[in-house]
C-alpha cells in the first residue's frame, strides 16, 4: 500500500539464523543460508567506467551453496540499480542479499562530502544527508512535514541529481544545489497528485 505525505514509515524486521518452522501440524528446524557480500552493501561506478562485481558467498553452516546473481547496473546511465545475491539452503527455503549501486556523472572530486544535517527553512524539520559511496548519498527526509526519503548523487559538492527512488511515499525524483550552506532542492514526487517540481530550502546546520 502506497503511503501518502502524512503516512508513517513501516519498519520491516528480516529474520535470520536457525528457525523452527511448522508445517501441517509438524514442526523442525531449519538453517537459513548465511550470505555475505564480498566488499561493501553500497557503491558508485562513475558515468562509462566499469562496474566490477566482487559477489557474494552463500554458506548453510560450514557448506558453501550456489549464489544467483540478478540485477544490471547500466554504467551508461546514471541512477541507482540494485543487484540481488540469492541462494537456496537444503531445506528449500531462499534467502538473498541485495547491493545497491550508484552510476555517478564523474569521479567525485577530491574533498567533496556534503553529509551532515540539514534544517527546513522557516520550520523545525530536520533532515539527515548520510554517505554511502563517493557521489552516492542517502537523505532521510528532503520533504519536511513528511519524511520522504531520496538517494542523492553529486561530483562536485555542488550540483545534485535525485535519482528516481522508490519510497513508502510512492517514486521520487529531481534535482538540486548545494551553495555553501544552503541546499535548495526541486522534487516531484511522482505518485502524489500534483507534487511536481516543488521547491525544497535547507540550511546545513
Amino acid at each position: 500500500m502506497r503511503k501518502y505525505i502524512w503516512g508513517l514509515v513501516a519498519t520491516i524486521v528480516a529474520l535470520q539464523g536457525c528457525e523452527k518452522l511448522e508445517s501441517e501440524g509438524v514442526s523442525f528446524e531449519t538453517q537459513f543460508v548465511d550470505i555475505q557480500l564480498n566488499g561493501d552493501a553500497y557503491m558508485s561506478v562513475p558515468l562509462g567506467e566499469e562496474f566490477v562485481d566482487e559477489g557474494a558467498v552463500a554458506k548453510e553452516g560450514e557448506e558453501e551453496k550456489p549464489v544467483t546473481v540478478s540485477g544490471n547496473v547500466n554504467v551508461n546511465t546514471v541512477g541507482v540499480y540494485e543487484v540481488k545475491y540469492s541462494a537456496v539452503n537444503n531445506d528449500g527455503y531462499p534467502g538473498s542479499v541485495t547491493r545497491i549501486v550508484a552510476v555517478i556523472p564523474a569521479a567525485e572530486q577530491e574533498g567533496v562530502n556534503i553529509a551532515g544535517s540539514y534544517k527546513y527553512n522557516g520550520n523545525v524539520y530536520v533532515g539527515t544527508i548520510t554517505k554511502y559511496a563517493p557521489g552516492f548519498y542517502y537523505m532521510n527526509n528532503l520533504w519536511g512535514p513528511s519524511p520522504v526519503p531520496c538517494y542523492i548523487l553529486t561530483s562536485n559538492g555542488k550540483d545534485l541529481i535525485l535519482p528516481l527512488t522508490n519510497t513508502s511515499f510512492g517514486r521520487v525524483l529531481g534535482s538540486g544545489t548545494l551553495t555553501g550552506n544552503a541546499l535548495a532542492l526541486t522534487v516531484s514526487l511522482l505518485d502524489q497528485n500534483g507534487l511536481i517540481d516543488v521547491p525544497r530550502n535547507w540550511t546545513k546546520q
